[in-house]
């Protein structure tokens, strides 16, 4: 039952102990819209009858004031038109499981897009970044890497539903196979690769806050604060870079599936509440018997079987699982409830997702073996926790010797884990040590980073929402150790994991935004509350009606207020948005660029790695994917690229590329001006020290691209031991160029210089035409020859 269900019910039950007081309601209906409260002066009835009105569950306190909770149902009810109601009427479905489905009230709905709107709107910002001269152009570097892999299992298949890429998936890519797999069956399903790798952020964002939208008006029972939840996760920046439009990567789906799981344990805890609440004999058995029950645990196996194959650190997602169900039934037993019927779907859909995962992993050859081992682990552990605290509460021992057993119950299964798969142990210690030890990306430091003054990032990455959030956890924390919260419980479990871990590695900070948004959006109500811009909030009391869904403000001044309130709490998240989101484009110039070197290779007819594109790394993918496909990696750029440009002498590097390169692409930095950097991009490796293998092919304020070439040989004859210097001038990617080359003359007499571009190049007495398939192919040039030797 919703909570205008109860509000309407408790009015109708009025109105059946005192009709005659229907006009008072009306009365004090009318009031309420125009004020906003009454008290008992605005009533037209006496003391005793007043005070049984404000004694009903659908009156709330309002100050010095009442109001009634929910304005509409007081109206319907008022009304009698059950047939009629527009915002809780039921449809009952002929079904089995007699479920009962709430037609959608229209205003909780309009705000639920509203906010679903900023969803998309912020994550597409940079759409014509994207979307631009006929290409999607995935922002930042790794997408790319996605985008590999999509296309190369959309080689491998014979269409959508071929059954056999299920091990292909696992032979070709090993981690994040489940990625993979569905950024290829999207892409071949319907048929648009490039259109699949922009929106599929995108798409997964919107079932993530779907996801959270019902989690926290699941626990809160307050629309307000559910749409609130929505919209700080829409607004928080860094969870806004890594959805973004266009950024195909594992960590869309990465945070659906953990909202998903959040959700569906909240969902089954609550039920056991409710359940709890409302007196039921065994709450625990009444919720195992429960069909909708075993329907949410099918969506938790579908969590927990996607997300151990979705990202390459999957098994640290089933931390806060684990931490989780350990003080559960330490809750349940404190409580009097069995745990382990309390816990029955929860713990089916645990290990049948487990069971999944695994069984894929053998089946399939999915990941390593530890993202299906941990999984199984923490589903046996679930399960053997939850016999142990049935068992103690059947022999009515007390609660605080139930923690102190768990614990011996986790060292003896860490044991046994130890001597079973010492594999998987050592797989752990290494992981373990990269990710306490990592420091080869930005995102790898913390997200109380000291250099600023470890206050100002959560700022950056979170908003002023991390703020709101921090004191509702910490008494939402309190409330769960002093009160039978399961529902609570899961959220907090879920939000100190992901706190804990973005403190050591700030890319984390996303997961934690999806939980700080939910308790942040309790925090931003009870502000508003505080300054009479909100009803009262109460996310820790279900029973208590939170009123209409979404009741306009009583005047425009109000409204105005209201607004500006929230803009100002979301002002720092409106300028982090789109200054983070920036800093992961490409320029036009950069496309520019690509399309320049990818314009040449595919003119020259060139294949990989000849056209391998050589770039600083953080963006060697993006170059490459549209250059040659070739995307999977960044190693060699990393590994050459600093050196490159640092060295002195561009043409010694030639054949160290060993046709490994075949374009250079640089970008604008500061660099001593005897650096190839210097030499290439201010000098476009032309004037008093050309170079011989380099040819500027495009020309940008910030960003210049060459061709690696062999160039040509103009073979000449002089004095033995004089110098002799071939020049021209060179029109190249809209740029002039005054090129020169200088050789000194051999023993015999022959001078050999080699030439970058073709051209007519002037010897000093005489002069001598350079084709340019003579530069592609490194071939010799003389003075009155008219071919290429």
């Amino acid at each position: 039952m919703t909570d205008s269900e109860r509000v309407e019910g408790a009015t109708r039950s009025f109105l059946d102990d005192h009709p005659e007081h229907e006009d008072t309601l009306e009365t004090l209906l009318a009031h309420q819209k125009e004020h906003g409260s009454w008290e008992f002066d605005d009533a037209p009835i006496d003391s005793g009858a007043f005070g049984e009105l404000v004694s009903r569950p659908f009156v709330e306190e309002a100050d010095d004031d009442y109001r009634f909770a929910d304005r509409h149902a007081v109206e319907r009810a008022l009304a009698g038109d059950d047939a009629d109601a527009e915002t809780t009427a039921s449809t009952e479905l002929d079904l089995d499981l007699d479920i009962a489905f709430p037609a959608p009230d229209r205003r909780a709905l309009a705000g639920l897009l509203a906010v679903l709107a900023v969803v998309v709107a912020a994550r597409s910002l940079f759409f014509g970044s994207v979307f631009r001269d006929g290409l999607i152009v995935s922002p930042a570097n790794d997408p790319y890497f996605y985008r590999y892999w999509q296309s190369r299992l959309l080689a491998e298949s014979s269409g959508a539903f071929d059954a056999g890429m299920t091990t292909t998936v696992g032979e070709l890519t090993r981690i994040r196979p489940l990625t993979h797999a569905l950024n290829w069956w999207f892409a071949d399903l319907f048929g648009a690769p490039a259109l699949v790798a922009a929106v599929t952020p995108i798409v997964a964002s919107l079932l993530l806050a779907l996801c959270l939208y019902g989690l926290t008006r699941r626990l809160t029972a307050d629309r307000r604060i559910a749409l609130a939840a929505v919209l700080l996760l829409a607004l928080t920046p860094v969870h806004v870079v890594y959805t973004q439009l266009g950024f195909l990567e594992h960590r869309p789906y990465q945070y659906l599936w953990i909202g998903l799981q959040a959700y569906t344990l909240g969902w089954l805890a609550v039920d056991v509440l409710d359940r709890h609440s409302e007196g039921a004999d065994d709450p625990g058995l009444a919720h195992a018997r429960e069909p909708r029950s075993w329907a949410v645990a099918g969506l938790l196996a579908v969590a927990v079987a996607a997300l151990a194959h979705t990202w390459g650190g999957s098994p640290l997602s089933f931390v806060p699982i684990a931490v989780y169900v350990g003080f559960r039934v330490v809750a349940d037993h404190r409580e009097g409830i069995d745990p382990l019927f309390a816990n029955a779907p929860a713990l089916a859909g645990i290990a049948v997702g487990s069971l999944l995962a695994f069984g894929i992993h053998r089946r399939c050859g999915w990941h390593e073996a530890i993202a299906a081992t941990i999984p199984l682990g923490v589903a046996a552990g679930a399960v053997g926790v939850a016999v142990l605290a049935h068992l103690w509460l059947r022999a009515d021992l007390p609660t605080a010797g139930l923690l102190g057993a768990e614990g011996v119950f986790a060292v003896v299964a860490a044991f046994l884990f130890r001597r079973l798969r010492p594999d998987d142990v050592a797989r752990l210690q290494e992981r373990s040590d990269a990710f306490f030890n990592r420091e080869t990306a930005t995102e790898t430091a913390s997200l109380f980073n000291p250099e600023q003054a470890f206050i100002f990032t959560p700022v950056g990455q979170i908003g002023l929402g991390f703020y709101l959030a921090l004191p509702v956890l910490a008494v939402a924390t309190y409330y769960v150790a002093r009160n039978y919260e399961p529902g609570w419980l899961a959220a907090v479990c879920f939000a100190y994991f992901y706190l804990v871990i973005a403190a050591v590695q700030v890319r984390f900070a996303a997961q934690f935004g999806i939980f700080c948004a939910l308790f942040g959006a309790v925090g931003l109500v009870y502000l508003l509350s505080a300054v009479d811009l909100a009803r009262p909030v109460s996310p820790f009391d279900r029973e208590r009606p939170a009123g209409p869904t979404l009741e306009l403000p009583d005047t425009p001044t109000v409204g105005a207020y209201l607004a500006g309130a929230v803009v100002l709490v979301l002002l720092l998240n409106l300028i982090f948005v789109p200054s983070l989101l920036a800093q992961t484009r490409y320029s036009e110039e950069k496309i520019e660029a690509v399309q320049s070197i990818d314009d040449r290779s595919e003119r020259l007819n060139q294949s990989y790695p000849n056209n391998f594109v050589l770039s600083e790394w953080g963006e060697n993918r993006m170059y490459n994917y549209f250059v040659n496909g070739e995307s999977s990696g960044y190693g060699y750029a990393r590994n050459v690229y600093e050196r490159f440009i640092s060295d002195t002498n561009p043409d010694a590097y030639f054949n160290q590329f060993n046709n490994r390169v075949g374009y250079i692409a640089l970008t604008d930095i500061d660099a001593p001006e005897q650096t190839v950097q210097s030499k290439l991009f201010e000098d476009f490796g032309a004037g008093n020290d050309s170079t011989a293998h380099y040819q500027l092919i495009y020309s940008g304020e910030s960003v210049r691209a060459f061709a690696v070439v062999d160039g040509a040989v103009i073979q000449t004859q002089a004095e033995p031991g004089t110098n002799v210097t071939a020049r021209t001038t060179v029109d190249a990617a809209g740029e002039r160029l005054d090129y020169k080359r200088t050789a000194t003359a051999d023993d015999s007499g022959t001078a050999r210089i080699r030439v970058a571009y073709p051209g007519e190049y002037d010897l000093g007495n005489t002069t001598v035409s350079v084709p340019a398939s003579a530069v592609r192919r490194g071939a010799t040039v003389s003075p009155g020859s008219n071919t290429d030797g």
